[in-house]
């Protein structure tokens, strides 16, 4: 029998989470708050359905996936690793480390392994946000790690952005003090997929305090088009000891299921950030599939080249149609339905259609993640055919 490629992904990483990450954080004094922000009741609710009823598979807009998957090596990878899931970890991460080292041209000291993404974040949250320090982000920016610190009585400085939809590094810089224990920087941040240009983050990074640490979140550094003022953190050698960089196999390399992640720091920082946590938290199935995933450069190229066209197509849709995205450089946009947010989630919603949440800071936007070319489609046919707001 054939395995799609859906229920492949479905099956092997359902489980990763709640069995691999959340057990490693239990007994700390922020696993309650970590838990509930990064994995908690974020999901919308699937929509009912009569008894039966033949169930269509929702359209999935909503968390900045990769739509097309895995490559196809990395997929076979999968297949014949499904069979070692008995097994702890012996060389997985070895050889992970050593390609990541040898990609970000660092040692391998300087690399930490993550359940994902979300894992470094509460790593982070763990080591540099203790009770009387505080965390400064923008607004909107990616929820978790401000949501964590807020659970935990932590407080956090939430700074507009610009009016380019980029970070406000000097207004960020004027909440920082000697309290400030961690910044968190996404870019291209997530909700707006707008970019801060290099030059500003040095320049910020250069004026903090000596002992403030700053957190990059590069989860769509490849959805990026060369720009002149963008770089990523990792084109060139770490050598400041408050930047952590964090990366993510969820993105261009389509493996959000089976929770890979990583950091790259100096090996102090490395080792803070890493200290507490048991550090066995990746699965062997995962860390193969991130090894296959990175040796497979062609797919990477095929993916962002991909991305950029469906990317310039939404665009396209929205333009003609008066929606005033905001342009973005990720793999989901934000822009204007011209009529409350609430509405449009409900109603696409009741059509199976599932969007990103509605963001406080920016709460007149909806954000949309691009989805397949024939699921974009059934997004633009439902969106003509939403009555006025008047009529909702």
């Amino acid at each position: 029998m054939s395995i799609s490629r859906r229920n492949l992904l479905r099956n092997i990483g359902a489980g990763a989470i709640v069995g691999a990450a959340a057990p490693a954080l239990r007994g700390f004094p922020l696993a309650p708050a970590m838990e509930a922000a990064l994995w908690g009741n974020s999901a919308p609710a699937q929509p009912a359905h009569a008894a039966g009823a033949v169930v269509v598979e929702p359209v999935l807009l909503y968390r900045n996936e990769n739509p097309y998957g895995p490559s196809e090596k990395v997929l076979a990878v999968l297949r014949e690793s499904a069979a070692s899931g008995n097994r702890y970890p012996r060389t997985e991460y070895d050889t992970l480390l050593d390609k990541l080292a040898a990609l970000h041209n660092v040692k391998r000291e300087q690399i930490v392994l993550g359940c994902g993404s979300g894992e470094i974040l509460c790593m982070a949250a763990m080591a540099f946000l203790k009770p009387g320090k505080k965390l400064v982000e923008a607004a909107p920016t990616f929820p978790a790690l401000g949501k964590l610190a807020q659970t935990a009585g932590i407080e956090v400085a939430d700074v507009p952005l610009n009016e380019r939809y980029g970070h406000d590094v000097p207004a960020m810089l004027d909440r920082v003090g000697s309290s400030t224990g961690l910044v968190y920087i996404v870019n291209p941040n997530n909700p707006t997929g707008t970019l801060t240009p290099r030059k500003d983050l040095e320049a910020f990074v250069a004026k903090l305090p000596s002992g403030v640490m700053v957190l990059i979140d590069e989860a769509y550094h490849h959805f990026v088009s060369p720009a002149a003022d963008y770089e990523s953190f990792l084109d060139r050698p770490i050598g400041d000891p408050r930047i952590i960089v964090a990366r993510t196999f969820s993105k261009i390399f389509g493996l959000a299921g089976l929770r890979i992640g990583y950091a790259v720091a100096t090996p102090e920082a490395a080792k803070r950030l890493a200290a507490g946590f048991p550090g066995w938290s990746v699965s062997v199935v995962s860390a193969r599939a991130a090894s296959a995933a990175l040796d497979d450069v062609d797919y990477v190229r095929l993916g962002v080249k991909r991305n950029a066209a469906d990317r310039q197509e939404f665009l396209s849709q929205a333009n003609a149609r008066s929606l005033h995205p905001i342009e973005s450089q990720s793999n989901f946009v934000m822009m204007n339905p011209q009529r409350p947010p609430d509405e449009v989630i409900g109603y696409l919603k009741k059509r199976n259609i599932l969007i990103g949440p509605k963001y406080p800071a920016l709460d007149k936007y909806v954000r949309i993640s691009l989805g397949l070319p024939g699921e974009m489609k059934i997004f633009w046919d439902a969106w003509d055919q939403m009555p006025s707001a008047a009529k909702m």
